[in-house]
């Protein structure tokens, strides 16, 4: 300090020594006890150095300190807290030097979620809103939302992943609501479609995500998609379709061809190929002539659109194909 004297190590005289921590620590087998053994060598004093005349009035402050801390229950308490933080940091930092932190993560988290649960921090209820498909249990365990636990040990936003990992369910929120309830709510799905591929139906909402299996034989009052792409390209279809209801009504199947456009399968055996390009102004174009010109109850089984301005008929019974003049489609 200012007076030219030399200060003694502090936390010497509290705890073990860096030599019985290095004795206690050689005990413990492994990678964890020689990097615990290491941080003790660490620890060993200092040479001496002087003290910065500037620090004079913190060696001040400092000497005090020493001497209330050198009465016997002062000394006996701070020993035992020395003693503990030595050990502790020493653990923590062979913890995390000897790549065991997952393991002491996990057990200090066990050992919180107790301690939460013994103080009153226990999982009472949990309430679940928004779930007409997916049941209440499901959901439960889904999340890892079983009552019973600590509050304390419930990641909320993990439980939210794995909910929304569901195939129905679109969002989740998970909340705690201190001191013991949970509060979960969900927005599932809505079924737009039915697509069928490569033998298989399936239940999809309109952004394609699968739902469930279907059958043949249990089809639900839906649209049936048909084709590769087809669940994905389904809502623009039909976004564009219901605002041609003379066309809408009479649709059955909407098979993607090749992935780039689609074909409609109407309800009197026509079929419908459709342009890859503009396939809006083409379904404009089939409405006023199914208005107008009744083009939907004439005896044909094919309107072929994919030509722009052009709109291309077949009779029935394999008569040859009847083109339907510029004027008349524009009509």
């Amino acid at each position: 300090d200012g007076g030219r004297r030399i200060l003694q190590q502090v936390a010497r005289p509290f705890g073990k020594r860096p030599a019985e921590l290095s004795s206690f620590f050689s005990s413990i087998p492994g990678q964890f006890a020689d990097d615990l053994n290491y941080l003790a060598e660490q620890t060993a004093p200092p040479k001496r150095v002087r003290s910065n005349p500037r620090r004079h009035a913190a060696g001040a402050w400092i000497d005090r300190i020493l001497d209330r801390l050198s009465q016997p229950k002062a000394t006996d308490i701070a020993g035992q807290a020395c003693s503990v933080i030595v050990l502790g940091g020493a653990i923590a930092m062979g913890v995390v030097t000897g790549g065991h932190m997952e393991a002491f993560g996990n057990g200090l988290l066990r050992i919180a979620d107790a301690a939460a649960a013994a103080s009153g921090l226990r999982i009472t209820s949990v309430e679940i809103s928004g779930n007409d498909v997916i049941d209440d249990e499901t959901i439960l365990d889904t999340a890892g939302l079983a009552p019973g636990g600590s509050i304390i040990g419930i990641d909320a936003g993990r439980a939210r992943m794995r909910l929304e990992a569901l195939p129905w369910i679109a969002s989740a929120r998970v909340q705690k609501l201190f001191p013991d309830r949970l509060a979960v709510d969900v927005v599932e799905r809505t079924p737009f479609a039915v697509w069928q591929h490569d033998g298989e139906f399936h239940i999809i909402d309109r952004t394609g995500v699968k739902l469930r299996p279907s059958s043949i034989d249990q089809l639900p009052d839906l649209p049936i998609v048909v084709g590769r792409g087809a669940a994905d390209g389904a809502e623009i279809l039909f976004s564009q379709l219901k605002r041609y209801p003379e066309v809408a009504s009479h649709v059955i199947a909407s098979v993607r061809v090749a992935d780039r456009r689609w074909s409609l399968h109407l309800d009197r055996g026509i079929e419908v190929k459709l342009p890859e390009e503009h396939m809006e102004a083409a379904l404009e174009r089939l409405a006023r002539l199914a208005r107008d010109g009744q083009l939907l109850k004439r005896d044909i089984d094919l309107i072929d659109m994919r030509i722009a301005d052009h709109v291309f008929v077949r009779p029935r019974a394999g008569e040859d194909g009847k083109r339907i003049s510029r004027a008349e489609a524009a009509s």
